[in-house]
């Protein structure tokens, strides 16, 4: 919000900062699971080419990207939001 060329920080804004680290939390925890996945097949010897392993491969790739995304969103909301104070 805009008053007098002065950026103000919403209440709506600070709610979404909250939301956003919630989220990575989660996301987080979502990746490091998938990680575990992934490392206990190469740990047992599964082919890279295996169904699971693929299918493993493509979760943690998944999940990565979104923790990555929503990561590079907060932190550019975290910036935007610690100017304007």
């Amino acid at each position: 919000m805009v008053s007098d060329g002065v950026v103000l920080v919403t209440k709506e804004d600070k709610q979404l900062l909250v939301n956003q680290a919630a989220r990575l939390y989660q996301l987080g925890l979502k990746v490091e699971q998938a990680r575990s996945n992934l490392k206990k097949l190469v740990e047992r010897g599964v082919p890279y080419n295996d169904s699971k392993m693929l299918h493993a491969y493509n979760r943690f790739v998944g999940v990565d990207s979104d923790w990555k995304r929503l990561e590079a969103e907060h932190l550019q909301l975290r910036a935007k939001l610690r100017a304007c104070i």
